[in-house]
């Protein structure tokens, strides 16, 4: 079983060092952390995020800082396939979360969720309840407060003494969030899960696994939320497809 003395080593992933785990050892360590109630920052990252840490210097530090940094996306898996990196699987925080929430009922864990907007955050909490009977829901917050009510929210937090904070907010809100206040939150585990709170509230949807396998789950949020998406994904992924490109015809530079 991993601890947090033996968080395996980061993978250099073109200037993002990325956390070599299984979904298995990340559910381990995220015990270990609460058992030990040390601070277990851990982010997820999918071609989007990484586009965004190469043109933010805050994001870089921050994933830098982080301390479990995994694979949520299976473009990135693939990407570094190519170069030759030996990821062996992807921890999507979405799919973490089902899985923690199935272990939490047993463990007893304390949660505390903060995100989504206010009546899909209840629908939420209403299918946790129906679905992972057992769960200890500390408290909840919606995600969609301003700065100064920020001190107040984090203050909720602390109070209720959770073991794990899911925090389903938008990059690179949910980040500096954690930043600012990670060790007021009175909470060993502190995992950004970004829209997995508008999955729990039957919103969205994850994608079936062949779609996953495929590295397409950008093209299934896009489908459910094409608005919101588009642009980004379509500026993201053209970034990232000459980032890779280059890394592979001119891999000394």
């Amino acid at each position: 079983m991993l601890t947090h003395d033996t968080v395996p080593a980061k993978i250099n992933f073109l200037g993002v060092n990325l956390h070599d785990v299984t979904m298995d050892e990340t559910l381990d360590l995220i015990d270990t952390f609460v058992e030990g109630r040390k601070l277990l920052r851990m982010f997820s990252v999918n071609v989007a995020c990484y586009v965004d840490s190469r043109e933010d210097s805050f994001m870089r530090s921050f994933y830098d800082h982080c301390e479990l940094l995994t694979i949520d996306g299976m473009g990135i898996y693939y990407a570094g396939k190519l170069l030759g990196l030996s990821f062996r699987e992807t921890v999507p925080t979405s799919y973490l979360t089902l899985e923690l929430l199935k272990i939490a009922a047993h463990k007893k864990y304390r949660i505390y969720i903060l995100g989504s907007k206010p009546a899909y955050l209840d629908r939420a909490l209403k299918y946790i309840e129906e679905q992972y009977p057992g769960v200890h829901i500390v408290g909840s917050s919606h995600g969609y407060f301003t700065i100064e009510e920020e001190p107040g929210i984090v203050e909720r937090i602390a109070s209720s003494n959770p073991d794990i904070l899911l925090i389903g907010i938008s990059t690179p809100i949910k980040e500096r969030f954690v930043s600012r206040n990670c060790k007021l939150l009175n909470t060993p585990v502190q995992i950004g899960v970004g829209g997995t709170i508008d999955v729990l509230a039957g919103v969205t949807h994850l994608p079936p696994k062949w779609v996953r396998r495929a590295g397409l789950e950008w093209v299934n949020r896009l489908r459910q939320e094409p608005q919101r998406f588009w642009k980004k994904y379509l500026r993201t992924n053209a970034i990232f497809g000459m980032i890779l490109l280059k890394s592979l015809l001119l891999p000394n530079r």
